[in-house]
């Protein structure tokens, strides 16, 4: 398990990690960080980490499995300067920050599937869910939940998802530090999340290009109405998806569920 006193001092930056909260158990980080922050007046950095959830969720309504002991389970409450319309570009700045680290931390060769899921060897590994509530003062808050399967074995995960999910220990063969690598994500996502206050967004979206695993692939993506299939084309400044059509024509994708296509 983590204690409480590790946890507070894995990183401490300038915005990100001034003040972190351990929790043994929470129904949601998002839910715990947006109570926290609607109890402060500069939230903005706060970071909520629970030692497992007993309501994890993911996009589109998922459930993220969250048993205590093995994950990272934890959110970086924000209170971003720039318009609400812009905080999208957190889908990109976080998996940026999240496979940059490990890649870096465990040496696996982390990758990107639009528009935040983290993959290692064509399996996911970890996934961000972005919300956003209102604040004090008529800020709005933003929550980046991480969920990472760390040091999970795979018979913890449902039957229906195995062949699709995977963990770092399950890649690298061993088990890895959850504190280092919680401080590993934190200082890349305080970089991240700096380059789009100096309004630098070009560098991120190259580092997202780089390390994605969806530009150039025939891909199918449904979103609640409809399913369109065809190739993943680029990212736009917003960091929607285009997607070229069989027929030639392009499509640009808000948010959906991607499969990537054997060619």
């Amino acid at each position: 398990m983590f204690t409480k006193e590790e946890t507070a001092c894995v990183f401490k930056g300038d915005i990100i990690g001034r003040e972190i909260i351990y929790l043994e158990s929470s129904a949601s980080t998002n839910d715990s960080a947006f109570e926290i922050g609607r109890e402060r007046t500069g939230p903005d950095g706060i970071v909520v980490v629970a030692e497992m959830q007993t309501k994890g969720r993911g996009r589109l309504g998922r459930n993220w499995v969250s048993p205590a002991g093995v994950n990272l389970y934890f959110t970086v409450l924000l209170s971003p300067p720039f318009p609400p319309e812009e905080a999208s570009l957190m889908t990109l700045a976080a998996p940026v920050a999240i496979a940059s680290a490990v890649i870096k931390y465990t040496g696996l060769a982390a990758q990107i599937k639009w528009p935040n899921d983290i993959m290692i060897n064509g399996k996911k590994t970890g996934g961000v869910l972005i919300e956003m509530k209102s604040g004090k003062a008529a800020s709005h808050l933003l929550a980046v939940g991480i969920g990472i399967n760390v040091n999970m074995s795979p018979d913890v995960l449902p039957s229906e998802i195995r062949p699709l999910a995977t963990s770092l220990k399950m890649e690298k063969g061993e088990s890895i530090s959850r504190s280092e690598l919680l401080g590993a994500i934190l200082a890349d996502l305080e970089h991240t999340y700096k380059n789009l206050l100096n309004g630098n967004k070009r560098a991120l979206i190259n580092e997202w290009l780089r390390l994605n695993c969806t530009i150039g692939k025939r891909v199918s993506v449904r979103d609640h109405a409809r399913t369109i299939t065809g190739t993943a084309d680029s990212i736009n400044e917003r960091g929607e998806l285009i997607v070229k059509l069989f027929t030639g024509e392009t499509e640009t994708v808000r948010a959906g569920d991607v499969t990537i296509l054997k060619n």
